[in-house]
């Protein structure tokens, strides 16, 4: 399945494009600038909390699989390559080039702390790209470059539809019993060429057709007009809130982060006390907000 942006009754689809990139925006920015592992862990229960309150779980499960699959090498690599650390758990054999293979704890948790950070911006990635609609974003960047926005906005909405137009293909040819896997790479090539010539021919058509349509409406022959989508109460506090969750992972960052080597740090006597609560009451407050949009209309009309 496509992870692609689908429209529903969520605050987290609500949200103005520019609301929502200030809010993913500072989510990467703290989970990359963060260190403690503890402040890591109040982070992805954020993240946790805007997929549960975005209902995209569903949605997001390829890109969650992709982040999972390499976080795991992460953890896995890393302590083979980093030979930092002065706790060793396996002491591993010599190489000629490569020297000796030990396994320390140190480099193990960092590699297992990198994975989870990168989990965590694949999830924001993830979330930006099915709660956020793309013609919003377009129509923001058309305001910048309106030929960059114009050449993005037909492969958006051309790739998928040539992916939709593939798979039926594609069962049609399995339909008439046509061999697609099977045979020798010169069978396979034979038996693949009439599918990607009929889908060269269809994505020409396509592309035909959209300039026929577009030189039909005059594009190009005055000034371009854009649709405007004005800033709500709800958007604001959010991209205050953005604001502040940033100069929290700023500040908690500029005053000491974590020490992994030589030795393991304490996490709670290196921890930043106020910017980790900070962290957390806002990402509590987003949720609840998020819950009472949901159950109380009154509050849906005014964000």
């Amino acid at each position: 399945m496509l992870p692609v942006y689908r429209r529903k009754e969520t605050l987290v689809h609500r949200l103005h494009p520019l609301a929502a990139l200030a809010l993913y925006t500072s989510l990467v920015v703290s989970i990359l600038v963060l260190q403690n592992p503890l402040q890591l862990a109040v982070a992805g229960a954020g993240v946790l909390s805007l997929l549960l309150l975005a209902q995209a779980r569903k949605e997001c499960r390829p890109f969650i699989r992709l982040g999972l699959l390499m976080a795991l090498l992460f953890t896995l690599i890393n302590p083979l390559v980093n030979r930092q650390g002065g706790h060793v758990l396996v002491y591993g054999p010599r190489l000629p080039a490569l020297g000796r293979l030990d396994i320390t704890l140190e480099a193990l948790a960092y590699g297992a702390v990198s994975g989870f950070r990168l989990l965590l911006v694949v999830t924001v990635f993830a979330l930006l790209s099915t709660t956020v609609n793309p013609d919003d974003l377009l129509n923001i960047l058309s305001a910048v470059s309106l030929r960059s926005s114009l050449a993005a906005a037909l492969a958006v909405r051309l790739y998928p539809g040539l992916v939709v137009e593939a798979r039926e293909m594609m069962e049609v040819q399995l339909a008439r019993g046509e061999t697609l896997k099977g045979g020798s790479r010169w069978e396979r090539a034979r038996a693949h060429l009439p599918f990607w010539m009929a889908l060269f021919r269809g994505s020409l058509d396509r592309a035909a057709g959209i300039a026929e349509a577009m030189s039909a409406r005059g594009f190009g022959s005055g000034k371009a007009t854009r649709r405007r989508r004005r800033l709500r109460g709800g958007d604001i506090a959010f991209i205050v809130a953005s604001c502040g969750m940033l100069a929290a992972a700023l500040a908690s960052s500029l005053r000491g982060g974590y020490r992994y080597f030589p030795t393991l740090g304490n996490p709670l006597a290196e921890l930043n006390s106020w910017g980790t609560v900070f962290l957390a009451a806002l990402f509590a407050v987003l949720a609840l907000i998020g819950r009472l949009w949901k159950r109380w209309p009154w509050l849906r009309s005014r964000i």
